[in-house]
């Protein structure tokens, strides 16, 4: 059975519902593939939290539903491994009834024209004289193989990135290595004594029990909490573990509402997010905040960015990946150069201790509005000076040269991601310097080269 379309969407999550939105309302047919069905669409395990910006952004193309939005927050507590520290980094955002989210954005994308094909589940892309040109897909009742063909497929299937990983030979297939990845799990319970200050996010850093990541409690209310844990890197230990030894017996629980875990891309921007033919968004675009693991504002960003490209490619019928190019361009600008300064913070972060967090945050070696700038933008080289004073007056020279490396390489990194190559011609030569300023980077804080697939 062969169906066609303008552009057929490989997975229903936040990116490529948002694109089938974007893109159905802009006048093209449009096939979204979903492997979920009934009400099982929009159940997703995260951390459900979303910032006012990246709302207030979505608002320009599609009006939220305010039902979706269960808790508004006013900022973040970010607490010492010793707990005898707390900052309150301010920043607006909401914490989501998830599901409903997700519902209600699959809702929109139908409602604006696209086709939904609910239990479908996509398997591997169709190439045809090196262009992609759809999508295979099994429908899980009848266990029928389907071809959805199109000028364009988007591979928005979260951090297992169907299609594009099948894609053997071609940059937009770059693997994950396991150190690129955070496992995660977390649970959305009902407790007996209400939480202090529900509107404020809590995240909790301890390298034992969330080693190179942190514990965190969204609050829907008082007494509805999203507890979990992150670990990134290599995993060792399950992280759903650590939760039941650590995080579990701080809270008297009365019910659960749902639990679940799963893996987050949090690392460096992927070499192109392009092939002939294909584009990828959201987690299968590795499209995630490094530092915190956040991924439904990139989600919503990735979308609407790659709509823009899709849209110039149609206008003059050619959908190769050099056309397709200027998705990659305006992410870079936008968000990949920052993610790609977020990720540097985040390599030197993984090669501290409790010990070093507390000493740290206690000192505010950064106070809380710049822990806010770089944790959500990147940074900038008006931090440096800060640093060189800084290491005159405390205690332990070697942290604050490991933070002072960690603003300058951020820096220079960055503005090799701002000078991302317009042309695919050149991008082999330019990622061999971005590997190169990296591994310069991470020798220098005592990690070892990048690793290799």
């Amino acid at each position: 059975m062969v169906e066609k379309f303008d552009i057929v969407i490989a997975g229903a999550g936040t990116a490529g519902a948002y694109a089938s939105y974007l893109l159905a309302k802009s006048g093209f047919r449009v096939a979204l593939l979903e492997s979920k069905s009934g009400n099982e669409i929009g159940v997703k395990t995260c951390g459900d939290g979303l910032g006012l910006h990246h709302v207030e952004r979505m608002s320009r193309y599609l009006t939220p539903n305010s039902k979706v939005f269960q808790n508004k927050i006013e900022g973040v507590e970010l607490i010492s491994p010793d707990e005898k520290t707390k900052l309150i980094i301010k920043g607006e955002g909401y914490v989501l009834d998830r599901f409903a989210w997700g519902r209600w954005l699959v809702e929109e994308a139908i409602r604006a024209g696209a086709t939904l094909y609910e239990g479908h589940t996509a398997t591997s892309p169709i190439v045809e004289n090196g262009s992609v040109v759809g999508v295979k897909a099994v429908e899980r009742k009848s266990g029928i193989v389907k071809e959805f063909r199109a000028k364009v497929t988007i591979d928005a299937t979260g951090a297992a990135a169907v299609l594009r990983t099948k894609l053997s030979g071609w940059a937009v297939s770059e693997p994950l290595h396991p150190e690129d990845v955070s496992h995660a799990y977390r649970e959305i319970v009902y407790v007996e004594e209400p939480l202090e200050n529900p509107q404020y996010i809590k995240i909790y850093l301890d390298m034992a029990v969330a080693p190179g990541g942190y514990w965190w409690i969204f609050p829907r209310n008082a007494t509805m909490l999203n507890i979990g844990l992150g670990i990134w890197g290599v995993l060792r230990r399950n992280p759903r573990v650590n939760y039941e030894q650590y995080i579990l017996p701080r809270f008297k629980i009365r019910g659960k509402y749902h639990i679940g875990g799963g893996f987050i891309p949090t690392r460096r921007p992927l070499k192109t997010l392009v092939g002939n033919g294909i584009v990828v968004l959201g987690d299968a675009a590795a499209a995630v905040n490094p530092i915190h693991g956040g991924g439904i504002g990139q989600a919503l960003l990735t979308a609407e960015l790659a709509s823009k490209a899709i849209t110039k490619a149609f206008e003059t019928g050619d959908f190769s990946e050099e056309t397709l190019w200027e998705y990659n361009l305006l992410y870079m600008k936008e968000w990949g150069f920052r993610q790609a300064q977020l990720d540097v913070l985040r390599l030197m972060l993984q090669t501290l201790d409790n010990d070093d967090l507390n000493f740290g945050l206690s000192r505010k070696i950064l106070n809380e509005d710049e822990i806010y700038h770089l944790a959500a933008r990147g940074t900038d080289l008006s931090l440096i000076d800060k640093f060189k004073v800084l290491m005159q007056f405390v205690g332990r020279p070697a942290l604050l040269r490991k933070l002072t490396l960690s603003i300058q390489y951020a820096k220079e990194i960055g503005d090799l991601y701002l000078a991302y190559p317009r042309e695919k011609a050149e991008l082999d030569r330019w990622y061999t310097q971005v590997v190169n300023k990296y591994n310069e980077y991470r020798k220098k804080i005592g990690l070892g080269p990048l690793p290799t697939a």
